[in-house]
């Protein structure tokens, strides 16, 4: 799962496009410039529907000088970035401090930011941007690439992987990576350590098993999900270290603080939202 962010320009008010198709059905909102086409259509013709819906996506994408109708379009973070940020936006103050960030940043796909806080966005922006706070992080990286798998603040700790029905969960904290067993006693949810390593091989057993072997101890288990790499097989074998670092705030974060900038300034000169999805 990951987040972007969009601010849609001002041509169709404006008058600097030509008629879109299906005018009767398109609204204007928050949720940007769409087609609301009732059920009762849907349930009598799903393939009208769908052409109607293609033909405007199609005007869109022409209607004007900006693309897709946007002023502006960032990728903002997966799901890990996004929990990070919005963890070190809570650690320096939450609501008191960064009222608007706190309220607003997304947690689902969907939603937007009003125009009427854009400029208090940026500011709450500028001033993390300032904020001159060291923070200990929690890093999980593969070895042979340097990838970054998953990161956390060494205060808390990071759920980043669920197998099949939830069986196991994959998680890092300050005191390394570690699986979880999940299961039930008596009525009550329960969760048991498995395997917990700082330095370990991940070994491919199978498209679906996967041994996680602790190097200094030779301690393993074996688990459905695989932490790298994304292809869909792989029969090599991978070396995972987690390491503890401090880092400055404004650069850590810079991933989200550089576009969440862009887009409340363009949000500021047009007047329109930050739509999230």
């Amino acid at each position: 799962m990951g987040y972007s962010a969009y601010v849609i320009c001002n041509c169709y008010k404006e008058g600097k496009t030509a008629e879109p198709p299906h005018k009767e059905f398109m609204r204007l909102d928050e949720d940007g410039l769409y087609l609301d086409i009732p059920n009762e259509l849907w349930e009598k013709d799903e393939n009208r529907v769908y052409q109607m819906e293609a033909d405007f996506d199609k005007w869109k994408q022409t209607a004007c000088e900006h693309k897709e109708m946007e002023l502006a379009n960032e990728f903002l973070s997966n799901i890990t970035g996004m929990a990070a940020f919005r963890h070190i936006i809570s650690e320096l103050g939450g609501s008191n401090k960064f009222p608007v960030l706190t309220k607003y940043l997304p947690i689902i796909n969907g939603g937007a930011l009003p125009s009427e806080f854009a400029q208090q966005a940026l500011d709450e922006l500028l001033l993390l941007e300032k904020e001159q706070t060291m923070e200990e992080k929690v890093v999980l990286i593969e070895k042979s690439t340097g990838s970054l798998i998953a990161s956390v603040n060494s205060d808390t700790y990071w759920l980043f992987i669920f197998t099949k029905n939830s069986k196991n969960t994959y998680g890092i904290d300050k005191d390394g990576f570690f699986i979880l067993e999940n299961g039930n006693e008596k009525g009550k949810d329960v969760s048991y350590v498995m395997f917990r390593s700082n330095n370990f091989i991940q070994q491919t057993i199978s498209q679906d098993c996967f041994k996680f072997i602790d190097i200094p101890s030779g301690q393993n288990f074996e688990c459905s999900a695989k932490l790298f790499p994304n292809q869909d097989e792989t029969t090599n074998d991978y070396e995972f270290e987690v390491q503890t670092k401090r880092v400055e705030i404004d650069c850590e974060y810079e991933y989200m603080i550089e576009p969440l900038k862009h887009l409340a300034r363009v949000s500021i000169l047009s007047g329109n939202p930050i739509h999230w999805t």
